[in-house]
């Protein structure tokens, strides 16, 4: 009993801490940085996000009210990749996770699936959407979806009816046959209705989406198709 009274605790305590960490997913817009991306899209999103190229800074943009137009202010000088989240709960991104656009096989793959699925236990399903080496073969990027559809508890010891979805960037040092996980970006966090099974995000990379030098203007980037 005492061993389940110390779990529900640390469980809830890991609940509280999460959604606190969600205020701080995101940079507010830099003072005195006049640079920004805007655009719109073919489809309603919930969030358009941009990632610097160094998987650091991520900032989420304004959006209208039919979530087919967006605005990143006050982003500080530097080149861009951007992530859109439909109301569909579809996921585009033009990520630059590497120079090496390979297909890993046999126990290096199962290693790294051993990786992402042990990184973070809160969460008891993980994707490895899509991944890239460095030009020297060392490190290897990742875009990670994860999935929490067991029952969370809150602080009270009460049933949270929802579901969580997390989006990272995740970095990888190569270690012989294995990797070792050693930074990750959170770049998405959303609660959603709870449902059993709960299926992982239908996710498309379009190389358009990516790449935007921004230096002290606001550059429109006219319409962009979200389909590949």
């Amino acid at each position: 009993m005492k061993l389940l009274t110390c779990a529900l605790a640390l469980l809830a305590t890991l609940i509280s801490a999460f959604a606190e960490n969600t205020k701080n997913f995101y940079q507010h817009p830099v003072a005195g940085a006049t640079g920004g991306l805007s655009g719109t899209v073919d489809q309603p999103v919930t969030h358009a996000l941009a990632l610097n190229r160094d998987h650091v800074s991520c900032y989420k943009g304004e959006l209208s009210a039919d979530g087919k137009s967006f605005k990143l202010t006050g982003l500080p000088t530097g080149k861009y990749d951007l992530i859109f989240v439909t109301k569909t709960n579809q996921v585009y991104e033009g990520l630059d996770l590497g120079e090496q656009n390979v297909k890993l096989t046999g126990i290096v793959f199962k290693h790294l699936e051993d990786r992402v699925s042990l990184a973070d236990a809160f969460f008891n399903k993980a994707h490895l959407h899509r991944y890239a080496l460095s030009a020297d073969g060392e490190k290897l990027f990742g875009f990670i979806e994860r999935i929490r559809d067991r029952a969370t508890l809150t602080q009270g010891g009460e049933t949270m009816k929802v579901n969580l979805r997390r989006f990272d960037v995740t970095e990888f040092a190569k270690a012989q046959d294995d990797w070792m996980m050693v930074n990750a970006r959170h770049v998405y966090r959303e609660e959603t209705a709870q449902i059993p099974n709960m299926p992982f995000a239908p996710h498309f990379y379009n190389a358009k989406l990516g790449n935007f030098r921004v230096i002290d203007a606001n550059k429109d980037l006219g319409s962009l198709q979200l389909p590949p």
